[in-house]
């Protein structure tokens, strides 16, 4: 949060939340017209509430360099705090207020990896279609180191998140999921059930998420039953696996819902050992709990997975 560090109590009183506002718009764009047009003043005034946050600060914070204002230290070091307390102030007004899904224009974003885009999103994005036709719906990748910093910074309404443990934030059980082995049409093994045997004979397709990886949970299964198998191709999204699979005589495994996605090109077969298993949780910041607009759409989301 801000604190009181440089700025005395007569400051403070000659501040108002407006400033904090246009400081907040001038730290976004680091330009005086944008952050202008944003809050609908002229140039010329934003232009006098930097100077007065200048004064404020005692600070430069926006330092002219070419054609471009750059930020100081200190102007990087207030981004954050400031955009946490003008959101903490906006719920505290809208606390409890009435939120109508039919008119707003609010932005709603959302973080998970591709294989949870590609299973909710179509669901999710007609539902928003229907319930709110003037909001907007921002899908954000997942970078599992960023994840915490972006909802804190309210970059992201909320997160879908798989093997994170993040405690700060409040969470709710979006989607449990396991896995089925894929095969292109075809296939020289045949369509009958997948046996053990047949499974470790074949060459297979791995995901790995963080990149070059060929030990999978499905090797740990193996090893329990003292058998393996042979890796021949490691990627690093589900998205890519049913394209490679249908050109090729590789298996991989893939999330039940995705691989249901893909059945036109692929087909789907039950493992021959107890399947790998993830859940998939919500996670947002405590400080959007009461909000009404960040309440409604996590109770969209909810719906949407309940229907998955």
């Amino acid at each position: 949060m801000l604190t009181m560090s440089g700025i005395s109590r007569m400051d403070l009183r000659q501040a108002d939340i407006g400033l904090l506002i246009a400081l907040d718009a001038l730290l976004e764009h680091e330009a005086v017209t944008p952050a202008a047009r944003q809050l609908g003043l002229s140039q010329p005034a934003m232009s006098a509430q930097l100077a007065r946050l200048r004064r404020l600060f005692n600070d430069p914070l926006l330092a002219p360099s070419g054609r471009r204002l750059i930020p100081t230290t200190r102007a990087l070091a207030l981004k954050a705090p400031i955009r946490e307390l003008l959101s903490d102030l906006d719920a505290l007004v809208r606390e409890g207020s009435n939120f109508d899904p039919v008119a707003t224009e609010r932005t709603f974003r959302l973080i998970a990896t591709d294989y949870v885009h590609a299973v909710a999103a179509p669901r999710l994005v007609a539902d928003i279609a229907v319930r709110s036709p003037a909001a907007r719906l921002a899908l954000l990748p997942f970078e599992p180191a960023a994840v915490w910093r972006t909802l804190e910074s309210d970059a992201a309404d909320a997160a879908l998140i798989t093997g994170m443990n993040l405690l700060e934030g409040r969470t709710r059980h979006a989607l449990d999921e396991d896995f089925v082995a894929i095969q292109r049409p075809k296939h020289p093994r045949g369509r009958g059930p997948l046996s053990l045997d047949a499974f470790c004979a074949v060459e297979h397709l791995l995901v790995s998420p963080e990149g070059g990886g060929f030990v999978g949970a499905a090797d740990a299964a193996l090893e329990r039953l003292g058998r393996t198998r042979r890796v021949a191709c490691s990627i690093p999204s589900f998205l890519l696996a049913p394209s490679l699979v249908a050109g090729s005589d590789l298996l991989c495994l893939l999330p039940r819902r995705l691989a249901a996605l893909h059945a036109a090109r692929i087909e789907s077969y039950e493992l021959p050992f107890p399947s790998p298993r993830f859940a998939v949780r919500l996670i947002w910041h405590t400080r959007r709990q009461n909000d009404p607009a960040h309440r409604w759409f996590r109770q969209t989301l909810h719906k949407v997975f309940k229907a998955l």
